[in-house]
């Protein structure tokens, strides 16, 4: 052995080192960690064995479909790589002819560390190295093989059980000492590491209590239920049923044993505007002119319609200041983002929804948002409540956590969460009636938005339908059913159950009609009930009847718009579009269809200066890809090969990208773009309306017309409107894209509004719609029989 090698050797021998466990496996020097998987499971395997393992055993258990002499000749190769390890002063691997074992003296890991910690009470420690989020053993070692994989699931349970067990009992003897805050840590810290633990939720209550936090008892209660519902479970036991119900009938002792809670950033009073001198940070200066402004919304940005919310005799919802729960950088620029969103959200409610300047008590009839965000390791993790304000209970919480380089999905997360609760909850109660006396109502409202907006359709349905059983006579309750249905319904793919679903909907929207003949929940959803290729173009009366009644509910304005731009009234469709995104500020889906409705309606500028606000508000979302995309194409060819050079090797690809490239540079060879195509088509039938975009954008009006040949006038998925779009003009002067339209339905259906689209009107067109309308009927080709009205 040579010098410089000994004497690295023993360097290394020297620190002993670390193997973390608990999450993806590391080691501590790095310089130590082993580059293939099977030799970090060894590691692994070794570190948690109790005694040295046979040669015959690690081989069986890392290979075990090989023979047994080329499973051993692995085993050996993959201990050279451990190479450091066998040969460090003193040695921390030990090889011999029949067994392998780690030195337990040299060699430390996290569970040990972890479980020594638990042994002496040491709260600090144990805080430390348990996870913050629910991260299985060994969590970047699956797959290896099936042996290994199956000894990994016994060993995950195993772990993770004696763990649990053993923190907690350092939870137990805290409270039993007195010391609350580092009991309510330690158990609080369970809860993330197991969520489904009762007995952390229980402890977590007890010390909420003892610390004199009914609300944190409450939340605590809501947090396991949420837990238990996802599981087998479904519901909290007996046991801590029982406790809950003890602890919430009984009042809080004196706050003896003060829990340490972060405090929020101070938000400065009125009163400061009267020193000059006094500086403002940034987040003052946005709650102090956010809660200006919230106080003055209802003038002029407050929707005129039967929805808009008085200022003192309905619900408002008051949202506090952020709270920050550390001192970093990045959770202070996530907190000024958020509080935007909430800004917007704001203005855009009419009054309903106040950011407030400071935590208040409310009136009566309020609703409380509470929202905190802390960074806990690699990981941003946003605690969002909404508070009855007339008990004081947890009606909604939420829990959402992403890695520090992805905040603006968290952000988004979080915002439309609450935004998304807030909305459904004040539709449900009556958006001019006061907040529901009794609890149970208020209750049961949100856990169907809870259910809705986490698109769990088979428990927002139940919900809603005991809704509609206890409090029968409800048309906004009805319709509202009936729109649950109708949402749920669109990723139903039995046709039999489809159909089922449907029925079920029409019956609850008429049956909100016969209550209310002007429901405008059950107009729009009854709107969306229609069986044909066209049913949503064909809601447009319906849908208009709906608007001329509440002339901003979103979900119709949605539906309008949407509806307008697939019956070819390109520039009708921008409006709606608008006032859907004006009306929820923090989705970015309504946000992106104003793009939409922009760029085919050819108002490019504004088409792209929405895109740019979009990408400031939601970075790195990947639904801006697709728009990206689509803009691209209608800007012209430089700006193609722009997005197409920007893309990695792995989106350039993609399909969609594969015809960006083309566009881009027509001159590349277009057999793989035909191959690829035909595969495409033979997925996704639908796919031919943008391939004969795409090659009439290319100029090559034969195969675009072929393509249209070839498109289905069924299972469409409202595919032909993109030949709407200014780039495809080209194909649109064609005759046969008329007739196309005409076996969808389209034509037939103009001709019964006596209204043509827009494309009617361009330059250079080879027919006249009308004419040719009327000429299409004599030849028995201008009505689709699957177009017809279905409701």
């Amino acid at each position: 052995m040579n010098s410089a090698f000994a004497k690295n050797e023993r360097h290394i021998a020297a620190v002993p080192p670390v193997l973390r466990l608990l999450g993806d496996f590391a080691v501590e020097p790095p310089a130590l960690s082993p580059t293939s998987r099977k030799a970090r499971a060894l590691l692994a395997r070794l570190v948690l064995a109790d005694a040295p393992l046979a040669r015959d055993r690690l081989s069986a258990l890392l290979w075990s479909r090989r023979p047994d002499a080329q499973a051993h000749a692995s085993l050996r190769q993959c201990l050279v790589e451990l190479k450091p390890w066998t040969r460090a002063l003193p040695p921390l691997l030990h090889a011999d002819r029949e067994t392998v074992a780690i030195d337990r003296t040299q060699v430390i890991d996290d569970i040990s560390l972890l479980h020594a910690a638990c042994a002496v009470d040491d709260v600090a420690v144990v805080l430390n190295r348990l996870p913050a989020h629910d991260v299985g053993l060994l969590a970047d070692l699956d797959g290896i093989d099936e042996a290994w994989d199956d000894w990994l699931a016994v060993e995950r349970t195993r772990q993770g059980e004696a763990i649990v067990r053993e923190v907690l009992a350092v939870a137990e003897r805290r409270l039993q000492a007195g010391d609350v805050e580092g009991a309510l840590a330690v158990a609080d810290k369970v809860t993330r590491f197991d969520p489904c633990s009762e007995h952390a939720a229980r402890l977590v209550m007890s010390a909420r209590w003892e610390a004199g936090d009914g609300d944190g008892v409450r939340h605590a209660w809501q947090r396991i239920e949420d837990a238990l519902a996802r599981g087998i479970d479904g519901k909290p036991s007996v046991e801590t049923a029982e406790l809950y119900r003890r602890l919430a009938a009984r009042p809080c002792p004196p706050d003896l044993h003060p829990v340490a809670h972060p405090v929020a950033h101070p938000v400065a009073a009125p009163a400061m505007a009267a020193n000059p001198t006094a500086s403002l940070s940034p987040r003052r200066a946005l709650f102090l002119g956010v809660a200006a402004l919230a106080l003055a919304l209802t003038g002029a940005d407050a929707p005129r319609s039967r929805s808009a919310v008085a200022a003192f005799d309905t619900p408002v919802v008051r949202v506090e200041p952020i709270e920050q729960r550390g001192n970093d950088p990045v959770e202070d620029r996530f907190a000024d983002a958020l509080a935007g969103d909430f800004a917007r959200f704001a203005k855009a409610s009419g009054g309903a929804v106040r950011v407030l300047d400071g935590k208040v008590a409310g009136r009566a009839g309020d609703f409380i948002v509470r929202i905190a965000i802390e960074r806990d390791g690699s990981q941003f993790v946003s605690e969002s409540r909404i508070v009855d304000s007339l008990n004081g209970s947890i009606l909604w919480s939420s829990r959402f956590a992403a890695p520090v380089d992805d905040l603006s999905r968290l952000r988004e997360r979080t915002a439309l969460a609450v935004a998304g609760l807030v909305n459904c909850a004040l539709t449900l109660n009556g958006r001019k009636d006061l907040l529901a006396a009794d609890a149970d109502r208020r209750s049961l409202i949100f856990a169907v938005c809870d259910a809705d907006t986490a698109f769990d359709g088979p428990r927002a349905i139940r919900l809603m339908e005991e809704l509609v059983q206890r409090w029968p006579g409800d048309a906004d309750t009805l319709g509202l059913l009936a729109q649950v249905r109708i949402k749920h319904l669109s990723h139903e793919m039995d046709p039999a159950k489809w159909n089922v679903g449907r029925a079920k909907a029409i019956d609850a929207a008429r049956r909100a009609l016969a209550i209310d003949p002007d429901n405008v929940p059950a107009l729009t959803a009854l709107s969306q009930t229609g069986g044909s290729e066209l049913f949503m173009v064909e809601a447009l009366p319906l849908v208009d009847r709906a608007l001329a009644i509440d002339p901003e509910y979103p979900a119709a304005l949605m539906t309008n718009a949407v509806g307008l731009f697939q019956a070819g009234y390109v520039q009708a469709g921008v409006g709606p579009a608008q006032r859907a995104a004006r009306a929820d500020p923090t989705s970015i889906y309504k946000a992106l269809g104003v793009v939409r409705r922009y760029g085919a309606a050819g108002k490019m500028q504004d088409a792209m200066k929405q895109f740019a606000e979009v990408e400031a508000i939601w970075p790195g979302h990947p639904d801006l890809a697709e728009h990206r995309r689509r803009l691209a194409v209608e800007r012209g060819r430089d700006a193609a090969a722009e997005v197409y050079r920007g893309a990695t090797a792995g989106e350039q690809r993609e399909f969609d990208m594969l015809l960006l490239h083309q566009f881009a540079d027509p001159s590349i060879g277009s057999r793989e773009v035909d191959a690829a195509a035909e595969a495409e088509f033979a997925r996704y039938p639908s796919s031919a309306y943008a391939l004969a975009a795409h090659f009439a954008r290319l100029g090559d009006q034969p195969k675009a017309l072929s393509w249209l040949a070839r498109a289905p006038i069924r299972k469409t998925d409202g595919q032909w409107s993109l030949l709407y779009w200014p780039s495809v003009a080209p194909l649109r002067r064609d005759p046969q894209f008329f007739a196309k339209l005409a076996r969808i339905g389209l034509v037939d259906f103009w001709r019964r509004q006596g209204r043509w689209p827009d494309f009617c009107n361009e330059p250079g067109l080879r027919y006249d719609c009308k004419s040719e309308a009327e000429r299409l009927v004599r030849l028995g080709r201008a009505v689709s029989g699957g177009s017809g009205a279905s409701r």
